[in-house]
């Protein structure tokens, strides 16, 4: 555990300390002012009931009054707010303007996964167990996210073994810092990894190693996330030759080759779609990229499209900004 001193864009290292135990304690005695605190080390992975191989550095940003004496958690979120804060108090901001702001925008870039989950406390003040002085709505967000980004990397490493925690926080933090969205396979590696989370398992695994904690209630917001990542059910699609046409529908129970689809076609309420239509599988041409569309059916000329096969995706996209994970199908254009 290292402290440094922020003054300006001068810095200097002030104190250092090792953690205590599994909780990741320490005992530090520091001057007032803007302090840098990070934390290297393994991390324990409440999915697999192991320690990481990598160490991991973790920061937070605090502002030390002249009396406070208070515990503080050092963690993935506080990591991901950490340099935006910097950024905007060097820019002028004051220590609360900065956070406040670094914090809205970490929580506005995971609300694709996650929605619009209500937070009250900092992310100084959110651990993974209940402890006092905490709110256990905001520790079970900051351990669905712990969990989530373990998750994520496991699943990562299934086709990229080289890939690590280190990778996805930093390009995490690059976007909350650029103010740019997940990337679509960070995102796609995301929505995956909560379907695979298992709320009593996770519990069961850090009460083995936490003696005596109260887990954070990360079922809660399992229960939360998951249903807003199921993709449109039941996309199908169908040629019409004497339009020279390809029609697409999802979230109906009629096929779309069957005239019954009419009937179910019908505008979005609380979501819209996202669709693509390109000729490479990875979408990384599009021919057709729609955001904002408000109907479960989607016809486009032929034409338009040229010969071959083509590939048809679409998401939702949730008026709390999360987004589904995508539904696809191929098609061949005569």
């Amino acid at each position: 555990m290292i402290v440094i001193s922020i003054e300006g864009d001068n810095s200097s290292e002030i104190a250092n300390s090792q953690i205590r135990d599994n909780l990741g304690d320490f005992l530090l005695e520091v001057e007032p002012g803007l302090l840098s605190v990070s934390a290297t080390g393994r991390f324990y992975d409440e999915t697999e009931a192991t320690y990481s191989e990598e160490s991991v550095t973790l920061k937070a940003l605090v502002n030390k009054d002249p009396e406070q004496q208070a515990s503080i958690f050092v963690n993935a979120l506080t990591l991901l707010s950490h340099d935006l804060a910097v950024e905007l108090i060097n820019q002028g901001n004051s220590y609360e303007q900065a956070t406040l702001e670094a914090e809205n925008k970490v929580k506005d870039l995971l609300t694709a996964v996650t929605g619009d989950i209500p937070t009250s406390q900092s992310f100084l003040n959110m651990n993974i167990s209940n402890t006092p002085g905490t709110t256990a709505e905001d520790n079970a967000y900051s351990l669905y996210i712990s969990s989530l980004f373990t998750e994520a990397v496991n699943e990562r490493r299934v086709e990229a073994p080289q890939y690590t925690m280190t990778m996805l926080l930093n390009t995490l933090a690059a976007d909350v810092i650029n103010g740019d969205p997940i990337d679509e396979d960070t995102l796609a590696s995301l929505q995956e990894a909560n379907g695979r989370l298992d709320a009593a398992s996770i519990q069961q695994n850090l009460e083995a190693v936490l003696i005596g904690e109260t887990i954070a209630p990360i079922g809660d917001v399992i229960e939360t996330v998951s249903p807003g990542l199921v993709p449109p059910s039941n996309l199908t699609t169908s040629a019409d030759p004497v339009a020279g046409a390809q029609r697409f529908c999802f979230d109906m129970t009629a096929d779309c080759s069957s005239p019954e689809h009419k009937a179910e076609i019908t505008v979005a309420q609380g979501h819209t779609y996202d669709l693509q239509i390109d000729d490479n599988a990875d979408f990384s041409s599009p021919i057709v990229s729609l955001q904002d569309w408000q109907r479960n059916y989607f016809d486009i000329e032929h034409a338009s499209l040229g010969s071959g096969t083509r590939y048809f995706r679409v998401r939702k996209s949730h008026d709390d900004g999360q987004l589904s994970l995508w539904a696809q199908t191929d098609f061949v254009v005569p």
